[in-house]
């Protein structure tokens, strides 16, 4: 995956060139962070590339945040910054009097007075919020880092330059004074209560819900990435505009909850773990020529993959050389990497399992069993019974031209992975006008839907069934 970021984070930076240039775009990855945040269902998958690859898909994933932080949270966090810093450099109190603008850092004369922000609670009581103040925790780690690290109830926490706090102060927007803890906690949970709303809703003016829905393109983007760019109308070319997207990672809570359906569907052959060998019966070796052309089969792993090789008995010697084994005489066998051994009883049988297991792997995706147990090459039909058929969402006859991206959808089948790195387009509704514009740009384009690569694959199994039934 790191690999696949890198090309994808140059791509990304080729297109905005002239914005990075220019000094202001800043490239980064923003970790979507918040009390719990998980995926609100399976993710839309969709092939984009047509027949130029049929098998890369990307995926539309619905991410669901409480982006508040919790009164007990906020005490945990708080408690922690008096532990790690100076009692003193905490100006907030456990009292109901507010701190002395001598503690805030107020000093020198009214001309050339500065403000130094301190750590603390701060409350914007100003008479446009209806329904209650505004609390805000402020910690400055120290005065030459140029931001401070802000917390609310209905946001969380985040980051924001200093100038534009301390422009907030100048207007009154915060206490000059950091208040007590006790009432910062009342305020708190009072705000935490009233956020428990939608985002795209305000519980009062400029205070908006702490339940965010945001929508993440994850995949095969790359290979796409400057269509992807261009449909949410962003060219890379007009320092004016903000780009309206974010390179994101996200971590989610409840991908084992997406995937706990996938127990009960076959397991594919990457799915089945060597530790299964055990469980599966295999007909044992018996010492004679029934066992001349018995299937067995050995892997070879490393760190990072497994390649397993099949194989047959050719010969059986009773030379009694394994005479604390039934039978006691040694195997002969040969792989289809060309490689020849020798076995005794229990190193055979145990080859046996192996070959069943990947017996029983194929059989589980659709492959007939007598072609999965052939010891002889693979024919054109059982490799195709290896891959099941796509589900596209529109078949024959079902169209709708004002859904273009519903023509290269089709049905999630993997496993939802619990962290992703991809692209957010954080205007409401953006992410739908991107679907609706690169589809459109892909059949004009002529670009195969996931309706005509399920026809294609159909015709080629129902060619290679001619094949088999002519041979026959």
């Amino acid at each position: 995956q790191g690999l696949v970021f890198d090309l994808f984070v140059k791509t990304l930076d080729e297109e905005i060139r002239s914005a990075k240039n220019s000094g202001s775009y800043d490239l980064g990855i923003k970790t979507m962070k918040g009390q719990s945040v998980t995926f609100i269902q399976k993710p839309q998958s969709f092939v984009f590339r047509g027949l130029t690859a049929p098998d890369e898909t990307v995926e539309l994933y619905a991410i669901q945040q409480d982006k508040g932080l919790s009164p007990e949270k906020m005490m945990e966090m708080y408690n922690d910054v008096k532990d790690v810093n100076n009692p003193d450099s905490v100006a907030a109190n456990n009292g109901n009097s507010d701190s002395s603008d001598q503690d805030q850092g107020w000093f020198g004369t009214r001309r050339t007075r500065k403000f130094i922000i301190k750590t603390g609670f701060y409350v914007d009581n100003r008479d446009y919020l209806t329904k209650s103040e505004k609390v805000f925790f402020i910690q400055n780690h120290d005065n030459h880092n140029d931001k401070c690290l802000v917390a609310r109830p209905n946001l969380g926490v985040y980051t924001e330059n200093k100038d534009s706090l301390r422009t907030k102060f100048n207007k009154g927007a915060f206490t000059r004074n950091p208040v007590s803890v006790q009432r910062a906690m009342e305020i708190w949970e009072r705000e935490y209560e009233l956020a428990d709303i939608p985002y795209s809703e305000n519980y009062q003016v400029s205070c908006p819900g702490r339940h965010k829905e945001s929508y993440v393109f994850a995949g095969g983007i790359v290979p796409i990435l400057n269509k992807i760019l261009r449909s949410g109308r962003y060219y890379g070319d007009n320092e004016k505009i903000k780009r309206p997207f974010n390179v994101v990672r996200v971590e989610v809570t409840n991908a084992a909850e997406l995937n706990a359906d996938m127990i009960q569907q076959p397991a594919t052959p990457e799915e089945v773990q060597d530790d299964d060998v055990e469980m599966l019966a295999a007909d044992p070796v018996v010492g004679d020529e029934d066992d001349i052309g018995k299937g067995v089969a050995r892997e070879l792993a490393n760190k990072t993959s497994k390649v397993r090789f099949r194989g047959a008995i050719t010969k059986y010697h009773d030379n009694d050389k394994n005479s604390n084994l039934d039978p006691t005489g040694s195997y002969f066998v040969k792989f289809s990497d060309g490689r020849k051994m020798e076995m005794d009883a229990d190193q055979v049988n145990h080859a046996r399992r192996k070959f069943e297991k990947e017996v029983n792997r194929l059989v589980s995706v659709g492959m007939p069993r007598e072609d999965a147990s052939s010891t002889e090459e693979q024919t054109k039909l059982a490799s195709l019974a290896k891959t099941k058929l796509r589900k596209p969402i529109l078949y024959d006859g079902d169209e709708n031209p004002e859904e273009f991206e519903r023509h290269f959808e089709q049905e999630f089948t993997g496993a939802v992975p619990d962290a992703i790195v991809g692209l957010e387009f954080w205007k409401d509704g953006l992410h739908e006008v991107v679907l609706q514009n690169l589809s459109e740009e892909l059949l004009q384009m002529g670009v195969e839907t996931t309706r005509s690569l399920y026809n294609l694959e159909k015709l080629e199994r129902a060619e290679a069934q001619g094949e088999e039934d002519e041979k026959m």
